[in-house]
Formats: C-alpha cells, structure tokens, sequence
C-alpha cells in the first residue's frame, strides 16, 4: 500500500496500478494516516486519508468494507478523476498501514527531517515515540476489532 518514503516522496497503491499516487512531504503521511486510522477503528466510523501529488491530490475514504480513491485535479478547472472502489474493509486498510508504516519506521521518522532540525536535537526521539505510540494504539484496536469484521457479520 505505501512504499518506502525517499527523498521527501511516497507511493501509494491500493488495488491495481490504476490507483498508484506519489505523495509528497506537504502531507505528514504517517502521523496523519494513523490518527485517521485510529479514530475510524475507535468509532467504527468512515475515514479519509489524502496527500499532495503536485499537481492534484489523492483522497481516500475508507469504509466499513470499502475503500474509495479519488483523485481530485487542482489545475485551471478543478474536478475528481477516476472515482475507484475497492474491496478492502477497514481493517485490511488499517493492517496494511501499520505494516508499510512498521517496516520502513526509520524512513517514515525522517519524514520530515527539515522540520526536525529546527525543533531542536530532541525531535527525531520525540518523533519516533509519538509514532511508535500510535502504531502500538493501531495494532491494539485491529486486536480488538477483528471479530467486528467477520465476513458475513454487519456490526453497524
């Protein structure tokens, strides 16, 4: 689903190569996908998560048991493109982004090296422990959540 981030740049794929986006680093990825994540896991309800593919921006709402990317164009006249719905619930959404977001870890807190600097000595620290936290909170609610996605069973 998301690739290792390099120089600033993520990719984002869910279904086919149809639904591939590259992000950029004006979208903190991994602190704002996983505070989404973590509320629509809590409540059970619908989350978007988007990000800056310069020029336009990707926009994924993710559902119950669907997900939907939109890619919205910021050109002269702007408008969504290629609407696709995905069959992916919320917790295989939620899985996916604890897995790409725990195995490159030391990327994703680089993220936004430029910031950090300026913050001071401390912030790659405090950066990894805010997403280390939220990461442990993701795979606690996919723990407590599995049941609720049982095929067939409808929680809601």
């Amino acid at each position: 689903m998301l690739s290792r981030p390099e120089d600033g740049w993520v990719t984002f794929q869910l279904g086919s190569e149809d639904t591939a986006f590259d992000l950029s680093y004006v979208t903190d990825v991994a602190q704002e996908w996983l505070a989404q994540a973590i509320h629509g896991l809590e409540t059970l309800d619908a989350f978007s998560v988007h990000g800056y593919c310069e020029p336009g921006r990707m926009v994924c709402t993710v559902s119950y048991w669907c997900c939907y990317v939109i890619f919205e164009d910021d050109g002269r006249s702007p408008a969504c493109h290629d609407v696709t719905q995905l069959h992916v619930s919320m917790l295989d959404f939620c899985r996916m982004l604890h897995r790409d977001l725990s195995d490159h870890l030391d990327a994703w807190v680089d993220w936004h090296e430029g910031e950090m600097e300026a913050e001071g000595a401390g912030a790659q620290v405090r950066r990894e422990a805010i997403l280390w936290e939220k990461l442990d909170r993701l795979q606690k609610l996919i723990e407590e959540r599995k049941e609720d996605f049982d095929e067939g069973r409808c929680f809601l």
